[in-house]
């Protein structure tokens, strides 16, 4: 019965993570603070964000909606106060929007995240389609550069 239900689980896993891929990409990237405090007012924690360029798909995807974010490493925390919209109506393109991380020192000190897995979750939104909920894993990239600032420095 046990190992049933743990294959339940896994396939659903997988079938979750399949939809995504079938309507959106996401690439994830993450910015440390510049200086302590700088985005949560407390000096005594090193901070960052986590910023999800995501692109969509399916041409009927109106919003990405993320309700979790779970970093694969215990020094990093992530509490999402509210859940995180992408809107895809009026856009063409990328859309980008960031979340903030804790970097608890106690569990570790991280210099660089390139590489660590991050788990998010959330509901993806059709215009004239039922809503899917997903569940996908995704590799860290780089430290975030600004497409602006990338268009500057060229």
């Amino acid at each position: 019965m046990l190992l049933l239900l743990i294959a339940y689980f896994y396939i659903r896993s997988k079938y979750a993570t399949g939809r995504f891929d079938n309507y959106a990409s996401m690439q994830v990237n993450y910015l440390f603070q510049e200086r302590p405090g700088q985005y949560s007012g407390d000096y005594r924690t090193k901070s960052g964000v986590f910023v999800f360029r995501t692109e969509r798909k399916d041409k009927e995807l109106k919003n990405l909606v993320i309700k979790e974010v779970k970093p694969h490493h215990p020094a990093l925390v992530v509490s999402l106060d509210q859940i995180v919209v992408v809107p895809f109506e009026t856009r063409t393109g990328d859309s980008d929007v960031s979340v903030r991380f804790k970097l608890l020192k106690k569990r570790g000190d991280l210099t660089v995240l390139e590489g660590k897995g991050i788990r998010i979750a959330g509901v993806l939104n059709f215009e004239n389609r039922k809503s899917k909920n997903f569940s996908t894993t995704l590799h860290i990239g780089e430290i975030y550069k600004s497409q602006e600032r990338s268009d500057m420095l060229n």
